[in-house]
């Protein structure tokens, strides 16, 4: 079976219940950005949902990146 789908293999076959519980889907300027909890208030990108390929030049919503809500 083949499963097409934008979410990434650790979104659809979870290893650690603990991190998942973290991360949370918000939009963030216009764009819908799947992110983790650091601490209170501060996050880190975990990955950009977008079929605009220019949203992907946005070098603060890429992976890793960290951000403030």
């Amino acid at each position: 079976m083949i499963l097409y789908t934008p979410l990434s293999e650790t979104d659809i076959f979870p290893t650690e219940l603990k991190d998942y519980q973290k991360r949370q889907t918000v939009q963030v300027d216009g764009r819908i950005v799947e992110l983790e909890q650091i601490e209170e208030g501060s996050y880190r990108v975990v990955q950009l949902l977008s079929t605009n390929p220019q949203d992907y030049l946005n070098q603060s919503l890429h992976p890793g990146e960290i951000i403030s809500i």
